[in-house]
């Protein structure tokens, strides 16, 4: 195999991978708006699937795709195949492929469709006389439905909705442990636990945009005996880091 199949082959590798992936991307996009309850940062969600079908997909035809590619790529030579049936040929053993791997008649046929697809785009480029030309043209080609899909997804995805101190605390009370005891606000809230007299408080403040601190203060007496325990952590919305703990653990949870 020669430089410039080797080139072509990789070109049509990353064209059919980047078409592919935007197709499956874009239908899983629109099934997940149809069944969820937000529409937020569609675009952000569509490319990241596009990356996530492109390593897949693109392992699979670099590796596989390519090698049966090269050896119908051979026998046209040899036997001087045309167009239609160098295509065919890529069609068929997709279809075989795709039917002995998953027993799935509508599997074999998308694979037969994607092998077609690559067939398609390799034989045109054959008959280009130009190569740099015929590849900036596969890469626009295999670009322009990203680029369209995901001015289309930024269109109908929803803004947003501010991150609040209240999201915060949400963020950090965790059900199975001694947070979920206090305030699921900014406030106290006093009880009586095994004799302890015990004030728990919750504490909300924003560092900068979209970022807070957020404590839980725990005092107790009994008998004239005092303690305190604060537990703060620093919060984003898709992230809560533990900033630090101090004072003594709370002697009733251990009686």
């Amino acid at each position: 195999m020669n430089k410039s199949t080797l080139i072509r082959k990789l070109f049509n590798t990353v064209a059919v991978t980047l078409l592919v992936s935007c197709l499956l991307s874009f239908l899983y996009m629109v099934r997940s708006i149809e069944t969820s309850v937000n529409d937020y940062e569609l675009v952000q969600g569509f490319i990241g699937w596009v990356l996530v079908y492109a390593l897949y997909a693109g392992a699979v035809i670099l590796i596989y795709a390519n090698l049966v590619s090269v050896l119908i790529e051979l026998l046209r030579n040899k036997f001087n195949l045309n167009s239609l049936t160098y295509i065919i040929l890529h069609g068929l053993v997709g279809a075989l492929t795709g039917g002995v791997v998953s027993k799935s008649t509508l599997v074999a046929l998308c694979i037969a469709g994607i092998a077609i697809l690559y067939a398609l785009v390799d034989y045109w480029q054959i008959t280009q006389e130009d190569e740099s030309r015929s590849i900036k043209y596969i890469l626009l080609v295999s670009l322009l439905p990203i680029i369209c899909s995901s001015i289309y997804f930024a269109t109908i995805s929803q803004p947003l909705p501010p991150f609040t101190a209240e999201d915060a605390i949400a963020s950090a009370i965790d059900a199975h442990s001694i947070t979920s005891k206090f305030p699921h606000k900014s406030g106290k809230v006093n009880s009586k636990e095994k004799g302890y007299d015990i004030t728990r408080e919750t504490r909300a403040k924003k560092i900068i945009r979209n970022t807070y601190s957020v404590k839980f203060i725990e005092k107790w007496s009994k008998d004239g005996v005092k303690g305190e325990h604060r537990i703060s952590y620093e919060i984003t919305r898709n992230s809560l880091t533990l900033h630090s703990i101090s004072g003594e653990e709370p002697p009733y949870y251990n009686e």
